[in-house]
């Protein structure tokens, strides 16, 4: 099973692209890395495991990025970038 919902991925471009100034746009990839990486929270109390999956998912997330959004790269490395944020915040304090 993947580690993240790859058909947000899509609902969050779009968003992202009707976002009307920057502030939404950080706004949007905020929570939407949050909803794309959603799988990850049920390994929170085990950081091995957590460490691992999320290595996958940013792997996976990598992947799909390039395959279908290669040609905007400000999406693809804003995304990429909240995401690896995100396993930060997520991993043990």
């Amino acid at each position: 099973m993947p580690e993240i919902h790859e058909e947000i991925i899509g609902e969050v471009y779009r968003s992202f692209e009707a976002a009307p100034h920057s502030r939404a746009r950080d706004e949007v990839l905020y929570e939407g890395v949050r909803r794309i990486m959603f799988r990850l929270n049920r390994y929170k109390n085990d950081p091995e495991k957590l460490a691992e999956k999320s290595k996958t998912a940013i792997s996976e997330l990598e992947s799909i990025l390039n395959r279908f959004y290669y040609s905007d790269t400000e999406f693809k490395e804003r995304l990429l970038f909240e995401a690896k944020a995100y396993t930060i915040e997520i991993g043990p304090q």
